[in-house]
C-alpha cells in the first residue's frame, strides 16, 4: 500500500483528472502544492494559489517544492510537448537541458517516465493518481446498462490487437475500430480530437464502431493512465460509436455517475476489460 505523502505536490496538465486530484486532497485532508507548468491547467487551478512556472523553470520547481515541504508528486493530465528551442530554461534547467532533449525526442510515456525519474533523483517519490482517486479506477465488467454485441466484442479485441502492437512504438492509447477495420488511432491530437475526425467520417455512413483505451504494455503506470469522462462519453454518443471499453484497475472514469448516464442516455456499452498481462 503507497503511503500518503505529507504533502503532495500536483503537476497539473490539461483535462478534468488533475483537478479531480485536488478535489480528492481537498477532502481528504491531504495538503497539496498546484503547479501550473507552461499553463496546461484549466481556469479551476487559480482557486489554488498555483505555482505558475514556465516550462523551462526546473529549478523554481524543484525548490519550490521543498520549500513548500512537498515530499512526492503526482502527475496528471497531459502536458503540450513545446520546441525545445522556445524553451527558456533556469540554470538548473540547463544543466538538465542534453538529457531532456533526449527525452523530448521519444515517445509521450517514455518522456513522462525519464521526467519522473527526475523528480525521484531529486528526492521526491511519485505516486500516480489512483492513489487519490480510488473510486474513479476503472472496474471490470459491464458498467451501463446497454450491453455489448458479439460484433462489438470482436471489434473490441481487435482494437485491443492493435494497441498491443503499437504499443513498443509508444503512439497512443485509444483507437477506434468498425466490423473489423481501423477507423482512427490517436496520436499527439488526444482522444478528443480523434473522436472529431472519426464523428467526421460517421457522417459519410461509415458502421458504427467501438472505442477502446489501454495503457501501453510496458507503460510507467505512474503517469499517464487511460482517462474517459462525460466529454468522451459525449464525444463517444456524436461520432455514432456503439460503446467505449477501458482496461480495468488501469484507467480512470471520472464522474463515474455521470459518466455512466451519459452511455444509458446514448445507448453506448461502457466495459472495464480484464487486464491481458
Amino acid at each position: 500500500m503507497t503511503a500518503l505523502p505529507t504533502k503532495l505536490a500536483i503537476l497539473a496538465g490539461g483535462g478534468t483528472l488533475p483537478e479531480s486530484v485536488a478535489q480528492a486532497c481537498l477532502r481528504d485532508g491531504i495538503p497539496f502544492l498546484a503547479i501550473n507548468p507552461g499553463g496546461a491547467a484549466g481556469a479551476w487551478i487559480e482557486q489554488h494559489n498555483p505555482l505558475n512556472v514556465a516550462l523551462g523553470q526546473v529549478g523554481l520547481m524543484l525548490d519550490t517544492m521543498k520549500a513548500e515541504g512537498c515530499d512526492a508528486i503526482t502527475m496528471a493530465g497531459p502536458l503540450a510537448r513545446p520546441q525545445l528551442s522556445k524553451v527558456r530554461f533556469d540554470w538548473q534547467g540547463a544543466k538538465m537541458l542534453p538529457r531532456l532533449a533526449k527525452l523530448f525526442r521519444r515517445g509521450d510515456d517514455a518522456l513522462l517516465s525519464g521526467i519522473a525519474g527526475l523528480f525521484e533523483e531529486n528526492g521526491f517519490r511519485v505516486i500516480g493518481p489512483e492513489v487519490f482517486l480510488k473510486e474513479a479506477v476503472a472496474t471490470a465488467g459491464s458498467l451501463s446498462n446497454n450491453p455489448p454485441t458479439s460484433n462489438a466484442l470482436t471489434d473490441v479485441a481487435h482494437a485491443r490487437e492493435i494497441l498491443n502492437a503499437l504499443g513498443p512504438l509508444d503512439v497512443g492509447q485509444a483507437v477506434v475500430v468498425a466490423d473489423g477495420v481501423c477507423l482512427a488511432i490517436e496520436a499527439a491530437e488526444g482522444t478528443a480530437r480523434m473522436l472529431n475526425r472519426v464523428e467526421e467520417m460517421a457522417r459519410s455512413g461509415l458502421p458504427s464502431g467501438v472505442l477502446v483505451k489501454l495503457p501501453k504494455p510496458d507503460q510507467d503506470r505512474r503517469v499517464d493512465l487511460p482517462t474517459i469522462g462525460p466529454e468522451t462519453a459525449r464525444a463517444a454518443a456524436r461520432a455514432g460509436l456503439a460503446g467505449i471499453a477501458i482496461e480495468a484497475g488501469s484507467g480512470f472514469i471520472l464522474e463515474r455517475d455521470e459518466t455512466v448516464r451519459l452511455c444509458n442516455e446514448a445507448g453506448l456499452f461502457l466495459i472495464g476489460l480484464e487486464s491481458s498481462g
